[in-house]
């Protein structure tokens, strides 16, 4: 349930089909969207205001429902407590359907961050591509020995704060031709900054760098971008 604090608005998500997670007819709850207004006057605007959050704050029950779900309705009631009178806005949502992984764009994303995996996963599979993860340098290595992707993404800082850099110049020495978006939050962690991203990709060999938190959309059309130009 998010809650608007200017006009004590309030937004529930119902997920009918998670009921292996949730008690049938509960209301699953959602981080408060980071003090930022929320438009209920225009429900599509809200729902992408809603899923935004969910990036920030990695809820990952709601998320499969960004991006592709469905609104199949809307409730809105007012309530009166002890605060005065609140309006609340319910919405329900269906669930993106699947794709056919067979003629899909394969993904590899690595990361040692499951909860990235699993939220990045679903918002990929929900545009209909295939995804394959690891959580390591290691394992990224070796799963390419045995299945080539389309693209992979690459976490900057795993095993070691550059790991993913030496696996980028690993990667492009062998598959030339592969793919590579480095995802980095080293200038966060560390205060490193780097003197440009050119050189950043220069190096390692890399065709994008990305900064985390990613958002959806632009996750997405890095994506596009790299896929669309091996056609």
């Amino acid at each position: 349930m998010i809650m608007d604090k200017k006009t004590g608005s309030f937004i529930r998500v119902y997920c009918p089909e998670l009921l292996d997670t949730i008690t049938p007819g509960e209301w699953t709850d959602c981080p408060f969207y980071r003090g930022q207004k929320l438009d209920l006057s225009n429900t599509e605007e809200a729902l992408k205001q809603i899923f935004r959050c969910h990036v920030q704050c990695d809820c990952k029950i709601l998320y499969q429902y960004y991006d592709g779900g469905k609104l199949v309705e809307k409730v809105e009631e007012s309530v009166e407590d002890q605060e005065g009178l609140r309006r609340i806005l319910s919405l329900v949502m269906k669930q993106a359907k699947k794709t056919d992984d067979k003629r899909a764009k394969r993904i590899f994303i690595v990361d040692d961050d499951l909860d990235f995996l699993e939220i990045h996963s679903t918002v990929l599979k929900n545009r209909g591509y295939a995804v394959v993860t690891a959580q390591s340098s290691k394992e990224c290595l070796e799963r390419l020995e045995m299945d080539r992707p389309d693209v992979v993404v690459l976490d900057v800082m795993m095993e070691q704060f550059d790991a993913g850099f030496e696996v980028s110049k690993k990667i492009k020495k062998k598959y030339h031709d592969l793919p590579v978006i480095l995802l980095t939050s080293i200038g966060i962690q560390t205060g490193l900054e780097f003197s440009s991203n050119a050189d950043v990709l220069k190096v390692t060999g890399a065709d994008l760098l990305l900064d985390k938190p990613v958002s959806p959309e632009v996750f997405v059309a890095a994506i596009e971008k790299l896929t669309a130009a091996k056609d």
